[in-house]
């Protein structure tokens, strides 16, 4: 695949119903991780992620944004529902229309997520504002739900993580770091911590 120019085969592909296998291997691919993770339930799992579709362009399949189709995968076959929370009503617009044409279930919140992230989930997804912005922003996200019984990931931990590495360190909360998407991912396992 070319990422020299524009390239909606992808897309066009998930929305046919056409054999959307994605073939690009690196460190910027996260499916595997992404995966690894899904492995780690049994049932339905309800995701709350932070930030859209950004393009529907294949260059943005690698280390930017469509996890929701990975997400939609696990859902489709085993139950529960995607909310996702965009301040761009062109990338809600994105992951509404690759949903409603794989068939998954998603709620799209308009607005800042920190308004609408809330217990309930499984697994939430932080991967909203790249610095300066978004290493509070990640931090603030986090801290209304590090009591919950759920499993956190956040992309691009070098522009988004960094406030909230440190927090983690100073809680003695254990974490994982994975050098994979454009700059880094954590892992933060609170199901078992949390079990109360």
């Amino acid at each position: 695949m070319s990422f020299d120019k524009q390239d909606f085969s992808y897309a066009v592909a998930l929305m046919s119903g056409q054999d959307h296998t994605f073939t690009v291997n690196g460190p910027d691919v996260r499916d595997g991780l992404f995966k690894d993770i899904l492995s780690t339930f049994d049932g339905p799992i309800n995701v709350f992620q932070v930030g859209a579709i950004e393009s529907l362009d294949g260059k943005f399949r690698v280390g930017s944004g469509w996890s929701d189709i990975i997400f939609g995968e696990y859902i489709l076959e085993n139950g529960g529902h995607i909310t996702v929370a965009d301040i761009n009503l062109d990338h809600l617009a994105h992951s509404f229309l690759i949903a409603s044409n794989q068939g998954y279930p998603i709620k799209i919140k308009y607005g800042d997520a920190i308004g609408h992230i809330q217990e309930g989930y499984d697994i939430y997804y932080l991967d909203g504002a790249d610095e300066p912005l978004g290493h509070q922003q990640t931090l603030e996200q986090f801290q209304k739900i590090e009591h919950t019984k759920s499993l956190v990931i956040v992309d691009d931990v070098k522009t988004k993580a960094l406030f909230l590495k440190d927090y983690l360190e100073e809680k003695g909360v254990d974490f994982e770091l994975h050098d994979t998407g454009n700059d880094g991912m954590m892992v933060i396992d609170m199901r078992e911590k949390n079990e109360n």
